[in-house]
């Protein structure tokens, strides 16, 4: 009878573990993916020149893990370019994915200048 609630308690120890680890591990594949996603915007947007020649910012909602529209999408993409000097010397790129996970708002941003 011991031995059985011995068991008992181990078991239900592991199952809160395993539940953590799940929780963790799914975000940390969000986070990675949404990096992923702001490196591959950042990139795009870096390779027009000059950039007067794309809007100086947008959004993409609704945007899965590829980076395409589609509905349902877990990740928004926002994204904006801003001159510096008088005339523009310099160019600052910032680009953040959003997205919710456990009713908490996530964002990973990532920053440039050209």
């Amino acid at each position: 009878m011991v031995a059985l609630l011995i068991t008992v308690i181990a078991v239900i120890g592991i199952l809160a573990l395993y539940m953590v680890e799940t929780r963790a591990s799914g975000y940390s594949r969000h986070e990675t993916e949404a990096a992923v996603l702001a490196e591959d915007k950042m990139e795009l947007l870096r390779t027009i020149t000059p950039p007067a020649l794309v809007p100086l910012a947008g959004t993409d909602p609704n945007v899965n893990e590829f980076g395409t529209p589609v509905a349902g999408g877990l990740y928004t993409r926002v994204w904006s370019i801003t001159p510096n000097g008088s005339p523009a010397t310099y160019w600052d790129y910032v680009v953040t994915v959003n997205w919710t996970e456990d009713n908490v708002g996530r964002s990973v941003t990532e920053r440039s200048r050209l």
